[in-house]
């Protein structure tokens, strides 16, 4: 391969999944269009948003109705020299018969050219040995999926893992092998793909997250994910910027010791801070306040000088992940950000589609360390990709631009269960402090 050219190349590509009843479509890909190289991608979405239709076509199981689909210059549903470097685990288990799992293991090492000796190797590193003396038949579907997973991790010269939901429904002890495994392998050239819903696993471990929203791939956000649930600032000209959260644990010592509710008096008239909902816990136990501020440094120091004033035991000072309810509606929010804005009845030429619209054009571009790509014309040639090398793997590509502003998170819906909450109000005409409030105050 080309160095630093794109492994993974998805242009304009239509599909629809097999995964509904009596194989009717759960979800399906209308325009997709991504460019992804070295390193670890997170595809955040649903199986209603297209991400079982785009594991299929990575994993060479199934073609595109239009566009097209490339690993390393090839086709994998065409190409059997690259399915042999592409590691899987599906959604559902797929393991070869076989009377025992030592059987189907070795049905799968022998498709792919490795002894068969070799299969308590690939178990041995997830914890999950003891499996190999089963009976394929007495496995629970998360021991399947385990034994999947090893496979996948153990392909020689990986140019692309693609792993659907790799830490739910899987029978490993711990997952942090795992994690080990996987940026071993990115760090060794290989692009791999998590295809998740959960926000946790996409900012823990993706160096860059791909939101899949209604069949085209949305955005793209660092792998910390600041802005998951945020938009650009340059969204909404003269609009109040976003919000973050942060939740505090502190501890409760005593009945007449400041807690909870001293905390969130004192942390009323902080200028950093825009609310505040407490919910009190019993004596000896934790409460937990959220807080919801423009700017997360600046609210984390307003909390740890007004603790220290109240004489308040802090356990932590957490950010949360954001739902995907909250990803979806940020997303709905750039999306029509990033549109031109064009009067109406004008054409829609060089503007970008809504996710779900008939691909006119990509809405966004995916790229890692990898140059845009065209719009969508089957015509023109792909950028960079050269025929799959037959020994060594794909060379590292030039490292990420760096992350885009920092976003914010939108505050947690609903009141506290126990408790109240607190806006940050502006002081009385006198100049003395307001005094809190039981309700909601928002302090824009």
């Amino acid at each position: 391969m080309i160095p630093g050219a794109p492994i993974v190349v998805i242009e304009g590509v239509r599909a629809r999944d097999g995964a509904g009843e009596a194989g009717r479509p759960r979800g399906s890909l209308v325009g997709a269009t991504a460019a992804l190289g070295p390193g670890v991608h997170a595809v955040l979405g649903a199986p209603e948003d297209g991400t079982l239709a785009l594991a299929e076509l990575l994993a060479g199981r199934a073609a595109p109705l239009a566009g097209r689909v490339l690993v390393a210059g090839r086709e994998p549903s065409r190409s059997a020299a690259a399915r042999a470097r592409i590691g899987v685990l599906a959604a559902a288990p797929e393991l070869p018969d076989g009377a025992s799992v030592a059987a189907s293991m070795s049905v799968a090492l022998r498709a792919r050219g490795a002894p068969s000796s070799s299969a308590a190797a690939l178990l041995e590193p997830l914890g999950v040995a003891p499996l190999l003396g089963r009976r394929k038949a007495s496995l629970s579907f998360a021991e399947a999926r385990a034994v999947e997973l090893s496979l996948a991790l153990g392909v020689p010269q990986p140019l692309l893992i693609c792993l659907v939901e790799p830490f739910a429904d899987v029978a490993v002890p711990s997952p942090e092998p795992v994690r080990e495994r996987l940026r071993a392998l990115a760090a060794g050239g290989a692009c791999v793909v998590l295809i998740t819903s959960s926000t946790a696993d996409a900012r823990a471990l993706a160096d860059r997250i791909h939101v899949l929203d209604r069949g085209v791939i949305a955005r793209t956000e660092p792998g910390d994910g600041d802005r998951l649930a945020g938009v650009p600032s340059a969204a909404a000209p003269g609009a109040a910027r976003p919000e973050v959260e942060l939740h505090v644990l502190l501890h409760e010592r005593a009945p007449d010791a400041p807690g909870a509710r001293a905390l969130a008096a004192a942390l009323a008239s902080a200028p950093a801070v825009r609310a505040c909902a407490w919910e009190q816990g019993p004596l000896d136990a934790s409460s937990t306040l959220r807080i919801r501020a423009a700017d997360r440094e600046a609210a984390a120091l307003a909390i740890l000088d007004a603790a220290a004033r109240e004489d308040v035991t802090l356990a932590a000072i957490a950010s949360p992940a954001p739902s995907m309810h909250d990803v979806r509606a940020a997303t709905a929010l750039h999306v029509a950000a990033v549109r031109p804005r064009r009067p109406f009845g004008a054409p829609t030429a060089g503007g970008a589609p809504l996710p779900g619209a008939p691909p006119h054009g990509p809405v966004a571009v995916a790229a890692f360390g990898a140059p845009a790509l065209p719009g969508p014309a089957l015509s023109d040639p792909l950028p960079g990709p050269a025929p799959l090398d037959p020994l060594p793997g794909p060379a590292p590509s030039d490292p990420p631009p760096g992350p885009s502003p920092v976003g914010t998170l939108p505050a947690a819906p609903g009141d506290a269960a126990a408790g109240g909450q607190t806006g940050a109000d502006p002081p009385l005409a006198d100049g003395s402090p307001r005094p809190p409030e039981t309700g909601r105050h928002d302090a824009r």
